[in-house]
């Protein structure tokens, strides 16, 4: 029994001492796991949004737009971040110059940086680089290799645009135009399914710039120039000191008593004007003048010109119109016509028909003081047309254009020696204008 006894101790004693050993053995390699720094991911790059200022185009911008792009970057323990010197913004898979700002904040274990991004010049679709290495953990990862498309097509072409007219019935004329990329629409112009074409129904003869525009913003202006339509005609005419012979327009934008003045000099006036119309009520469009004279008395039956009657001041009164239903009418190159003015007013001995008012003197006469010096059209029914016109002043180059019924002067003692007139749809009428104004202050022709 004692034999037993002591087995069993030396047994239960051997088996303490290996325990005690296995356990500290257990609590060693514990020990050497826990001393092993290991990070699990490398940094990591996200895009978080990007935005555009091409309102409605927002997948389409050029150099005038800004783009805002924001990413962040999320790890807890960076070594190494150089993305602010290695970013690099791409045109399709090319580098591209770019004007950008940027700033960055953070929360907690992310750091989000955002990019302004203006005046990108090229084209293609933009897309930005973050190259490998650009971001190093404490345990010497690198972030992987990050290209980010925007999705936004950058555009610094403005769009080719051919222009058409095509007869149709009636003597209508419907313009066509077609470009090469995808373009806005245009108010009263009809856009077709693909976005690519424009087309509008013309009834008179018109000439004006059409600004068209593609997605991106770049912007053509397209030369409208409708010169078959015979619905509705305006033929204007004016006859001129020295040049003694009518000029007459078709409506598209000629510059009448140009012949005049290249052929005789800035000094010469416009003394008549003409108007014939059809297609319309023969009081559709409307003229009123103020004929500055020799003889300055209102209401002064001076001088008889082409078989009609002019006076100084307002023709035929202040707040009255002529037209070719109520006004005077002669028969011009076979055509019977509206007439106001009259013809000569700076000859020198020129006297009034009533034999009253003493001659011109010929040192007045050579400052070409008398004409037209003021006009004023307006158009029965302002539904569809309106009426632009503007003129040209010695000494003041070409006056801002008027139109609808509003004078246009330089003042009662200045008469013009330029005019030019356009009736025109009322949707186009603010392109005409837009176009007559850069001329205000010059001499051009």
């Amino acid at each position: 029994m004692k034999k037993i006894i002591v087995l069993l101790v030396i047994f239960f004693i051997i088996i303490s001492i290996c325990i005690t050993s296995y356990g500290k053995y257990i609590f060693s390699d514990v020990k050497i796991v826990a001393n092993i720094n290991i990070e699990g991911k490398p940094p990591k790059i996200e895009f978080t949004s990007v935005t555009n200022t091409n309102k409605g185009y927002e997948k389409y911008a050029n150099r005038s737009h800004m783009i805002r792009v924001i990413f962040k970057v999320t790890e807890e323990k960076i070594k190494t971040n150089n993305i602010e010197n290695n970013i690099i913004f791409l045109l399709d898979d090319s580098p591209c110059v770019l004007e950008e700002t940027h700033y960055w904040s953070k929360a907690g274990n992310e750091i989000f940086y955002t990019y302004l991004l203006n005046e990108i010049k090229g084209n293609g679709r933009l897309k930005i680089k973050i190259p490998e290495g650009s971001v190093i953990d404490e345990g010497n990862r690198k972030n992987e290799e990050t290209i980010f498309d925007t999705g936004i097509q950058i555009d610094n072409i403005a769009p080719a645009v051919s222009f058409l007219q095509e007869n149709i019935d009636g003597g209508i004329v419907n313009a066509k135009l077609k470009a090469n990329e995808l373009i806005r629409p245009v108010q009263a112009w009809n856009l077709t399914e693909d976005n690519m074409s424009l087309s509008k129904e013309f009834e008179c003869n018109v000439s004006y710039k059409l600004p068209v525009t593609d997605y991106a913003g770049n912007v053509s202006n397209v030369d409208i120039k409708i010169d078959k339509a015979t619905k509705v005609n305006l033929r204007l005419g004016t006859i001129s000191e020295g040049y003694n012979r009518w000029e007459f327009s078709t409506n598209l934008n000629e510059i009448m008593g140009e012949k005049t003045i290249n052929n005789y000099g800035e000094e010469n006036r416009i003394h008549g004007l003409s108007l014939y119309t059809s297609g319309t009520e023969k009081d559709f469009i409307q003229m009123n003048c103020f004929i500055n004279l020799h003889w300055a008395e209102e209401d002064y039956e001076a001088i008889s010109g082409y078989e009609t009657k002019y006076y100084y001041g307002y023709n035929p009164k202040e707040t009255m119109y002529a037209s070719m239903k109520t006004g005077p009418k002669v028969f011009i190159s076979g055509v019977q016509a509206l007439f106001l003015g009259g013809d000569n007013l700076n000859r020198p001995g020129k006297t009034p028909d009533t034999g009253e008012g003493e001659p011109i003197p010929e040192d007045i006469a050579k400052e070409h003081r008398y004409g037209i010096s003021a006009i004023n059209f307006k158009l029965k029914d302002y539904s569809y047309y309106s009426i632009v016109y503007q003129i040209w002043v010695e000494g003041k180059g070409w006056l801002e254009p008027k139109s609808d019924g509003v004078e246009i002067t330089a003042g009662h003692e200045k008469p013009f020696g330029l005019l030019r007139v356009s009736l025109i749809p009322k949707t186009e009428k603010q392109y005409l204008i837009d176009e007559w104004k850069k001329d205000v202050g010059t001499n051009n022709l």
